[in-house]
């Protein structure tokens, strides 16, 4: 059947269809359009100011000069009302168009060719890069680990070598955990065993069309089945939990529900005030309507927000990184990081439709967890009844998580035990930056020993005076 013979088949007008998919088409191109000259005016402007400037020193890079001087002319119009209102136009007209599609036409399984499509494009971009930087056997995990437990498209990876107290690490679920074992010089989870700990990851996997349905109590559910596996294999009643980025936010509602299981929480570059978090990403994602987008797609697409993480900055995210890595293409180490970090980023996975429509409209808008207005299968989540000691865990240049969002959660715990640790650098810089490996980790692990010591101190002397009163008794 053609669009045509479908369309008279549910008895719709063709000519009020055309015309209203015209007048939506020609609004999505004029947004479309209104965007590209936002970012081609804020690059003319920059190239006359660093033209016409006076007194610039001869040392000074006119290249990165320019860049710098586009870093804060695209981090002020991007984060306008003028620029959210161009955002979503766009996205609004192109919505209608979809939504008059699929009422006179089934495009889902269009919808799903062009996502399709749109994948095969960055894997090929991967694939290339990996082909003229000779890495095709750079493998994608470099710490070697055990699969404990399994649950649809979830793992728990158990790391070998590692001893001592368990610390389980919940990674956010709009990329893979990889970053965190990026490479050996590189790799959290190593710096982490070296540090005397025992290591599990939570690894969300690729969430598909079939998992739309998921929402925040179910990955909730999934992260208490997950933690009850660590304290089985790892026989300890207590563990440590790490949570990055989305993976904070889930679990800090963890640990406000099950911090009978906990011994110590890190937050790690998590927004948690987002009233707070002024970062580009955070801006857009207050402006736009996920419900709608959730309505018409049933997912937030994995590539989608690869393509948002470029445009905060198309220059320095594209032109520059590959200028950095010509100065450094015979560091055979840098090489291979910067694939690593590559083939990282451009493996997104497509976000669950329920779960990104909670995380948006509840808490980007509604700011509902530290309000004390979330609830997770009927129960309120109150940071307040958060006792457990707290790490938190900042990079100084985040612009993907404001620092100030993340620094918050220690103005709503209840916790004795408050503890901040900072690095200077970006989001992904906590995971890979030299600092990150040489300071930040080693103290991330004497931390979790110390308060885990303290934990077990506790717990004996509680055992010790209970079996005590029972003698007396």
């Amino acid at each position: 059947m053609t669009m045509i013979e479908y369309v008279r088949s549910r008895s719709m007008p063709l000519p009020l269809v055309y015309n209203r998919l015209a007048l939506e088409w020609m609004g999505a191109v004029s947004s479309m359009l209104k965007i590209y000259d936002t970012y081609s005016s804020i690059f003319y402007k920059a190239l006359m100011m660093l033209l016409q400037e006076d007194g610039v020193s001869s040392k000074e890079n006119p290249y990165m000069r320019m860049l710098n001087i586009m870093d804060a002319m695209l981090d002020e119009e991007l984060k306008s009302e003028r620029f959210a209102h161009l955002l979503t136009d766009y996205l609004d007209s192109w919505l209608s168009i979809h939504a008059m599609l699929k009422r006179i036409y089934p495009v889902r399984h269009y919808d799903i060719m062009l996502e399709d499509i749109l994948a095969e494009q960055f894997r090929s971009y991967t694939r290339m890069l990996s082909f003229m930087l000779s890495t095709q056997n750079l493998p994608i995990d470099a710490s070697g680990y055990d699969v404990v437990y399994i649950k649809g498209k979830v793992r728990l990876l158990h790391y070998r070598g590692g001893k001592g107290y368990p610390i389980l690490i919940v990674y956010a679920m709009i990329n893979r955990y990889h970053i965190m074992d990026v490479s050996k010089d590189k790799s959290v989870v190593r710096r982490l065993i070296e540090g005397g700990l025992d290591v599990y990851m939570l690894d969300w996997g690729h969430m598909g069309y079939e998992d739309e349905h998921l929402s925040l109590e179910d990955y909730i559910h999934i992260l208490d089945e997950v933690v009850d596996k660590v304290r089985e294999v790892s026989s300890k009643d207590r563990i440590s939990m790490l949570g990055y980025c989305w993976g904070g936010i889930v679990s800090l509602i963890y640990a406000s529900l099950y911090k009978q299981k906990l011994n110590s929480l890190i937050v790690m570059a998590a927004p948690v005030d987002f009233d707070k978090d002024d970062g580009i990403l955070a801006v857009w994602a207050k402006a736009i309507d996920a419900r709608r987008l959730v309505e018409e797609y049933g997912h937030m697409n994995g590539q989608a927000l690869d393509i948002a993480f470029l445009l905060r900055n198309p220059v320095r995210y594209t032109v520059m990184k590959y200028l950095n890595l010509w100065k450094r293409i015979n560091d055979r180490a840098f090489v291979e990081t910067f694939y690593a970090v590559e083939r990282w980023l451009y493996n997104t996975p497509t976000v669950p439709g329920r779960f990104y429509e909670q995380i948006i409209e509840d808490l980007y808008k509604g700011n509902m967890l530290v309000r004390g207005l979330l609830e997770v299968d009927g129960k309120r989540v109150d940071l307040k009844s958060i006792d457990i000691p707290l790490l938190t865990i900042v990079a100084e240049n985040d612009d993907l998580t404001a620092p100030a969002s993340t620094l918050a959660v220690n103005d709503h715990v209840s916790s004795k035990e408050k503890r901040v640790m900072s690095i200077p650098g970006g989001h992904v810089g906590l995971c890979i930056s030299s600092i990150a490996h040489k300071q930040l980790w080693p103290n991330v692990a004497r931390w979790v020993i110390e308060k885990a010591r303290e934990s077990s101190i506790e717990e004996a002397n509680g055992r010790s005076v209970g079996g005590g009163k029972e003698n007396q008794g």
